[in-house]
């Protein structure tokens, strides 16, 4: 949740507003469209994928399956799906907007390239490290060769190519890509500018909060943690305090805190991303399943352990309802719970956790 996601959505669609095909017919789908946008903006995900639905729906029974319109919305819906932590929900959208991209404009396409990022976001976040950096390496080429590497919709996919970079490690480049795309971005899309759509503008903190995991990494706590301050201010004046992509930054906050050994602090943080996603979308997501098991493991580290496998307890009930067996993510959280309930003399709960988590 550390991006904006509507910000991906909005650097694709920000070209096509106003743009006339069987002129009644465009004119309702882009309703639906925008519609489903602003909800996202004020939060409600929920008016958010109803309306993305309608859209859909509208274009794939008048315009077919292969028109413009239908890879907008099968785009938009999978960012909604992404953005209530249902990444798998969100995939075959995304994936089947882009191989029509891929057949009807072609894969080199400035719109195709757009796509590639956000199904590349996806892929990301559900853990397919190899699949994301490929595309996400082809979408940074076909946009720096169309827009050149200083402009802001190259930035974005070069922003999340960071965040990829990363996640292995390899911190140089990533901080070198976010710094530029920090220039691009705030250069085209001043955060103090209501003339600018909230999705551009929310690209600012976004990459502040890419740039803050890689002093993370590097374990330049004060550098990522004065960042991750500064991205918070520009969120509350672009979208308030409860917005859920307030998530990833407390989330990030977290994550430093916990790198500093001020546990509790950790703790408090996870608590209040928490709080923010259940309020905004929900309980059974992966974001909610990920953020339960942070904040189990910061009362871990306290030593606080009847607590942290009753957190635990919740998270892998979430678990079993959204995730096959197998999944990674549902086994890492089964064999955590399993270990502290170890540490708290429950051998033989620990025991049916794991069978449980192995289908036995």
């Amino acid at each position: 949740m550390g991006r904006l996601l509507f910000g991906l959505l909005a650097a694709f669609l920000i070209g096509h507003v106003g743009e006339v095909s069987a002129a009644d017919t465009a004119q309702s789908i882009e309703a639906h469209q925008q519609a489903s946008f602003r909800a996202m903006e004020r939060n409600d995900f929920v008016s958010a994928e109803a309306e993305a639905q309608r859209a859909l729906e509208t274009a794939e029974r008048v315009l077919g399956p292969e028109h413009s319109r239908t890879v907008e919305s099968l785009s938009l819906l999978a960012i909604v799906y992404r953005g209530k932590g249902r990444n798998e929900e969100a995939k075959p959208f995304a994936e089947r907007a882009l191989a029509i991209s891929e057949k009807t404009i072609g894969p080199e396409h400035l719109e195709t390239a757009a796509l590639m990022s956000i199904m590349a976001s996806i892929y990301l976040n559900t853990g397919d490290v190899a699949k994301a950096e490929s595309l996400l390496r082809r979408s940074v080429s076909i946009k720096e060769k169309g827009f050149g590497p200083n402009h802001p919709f190259a930035a974005i996919s070069s922003s999340t190519l960071a965040d990829l970079l990363t996640a292995k490690g390899e911190y140089v480049e990533a901080e070198r890509l976010n710094k530029r795309a920090l220039v691009a971005v705030e250069k085209a899309w001043p955060a103090d500018d209501p003339s600018i759509p909230v999705g551009l503008r929310a690209n600012i903190p976004i990459i502040m909060e890419g740039l803050a995991q890689v002093h993370l990494g590097q374990l330049r706590l004060e550098e990522a943690e004065k960042l991750v301050a500064r991205a918070f201010s520009l969120r509350m004046s672009i979208v308030g305090a409860d917005h859920v992509s307030m998530v990833g930054n407390r989330k990030i906050l977290g994550d430093i805190y916990l790198a500093w050994g001020r546990n509790a602090e950790a703790e408090n943080s996870y608590r209040e991303a928490l709080r923010i996603m259940e309020k905004a979308i929900g309980s059974e997501n992966e974001v909610v399943s990920n953020l339960l098991s942070a904040i189990a493991d910061s009362c871990e580290m306290q030593g606080k352990y009847d607590v942290a496998a009753q957190i635990y307890t919740r998270c892998v009930a979430i678990d079993e309802k959204i995730f096959p067996l197998g999944h990674p993510v549902r086994t890492e959280h089964s064999k955590r719970y399993a270990n502290i309930l170890k540490v708290t003399g429950r051998a033989k709960e620990a025991d049916q956790v794991q069978q449980r988590s192995q289908g036995k």
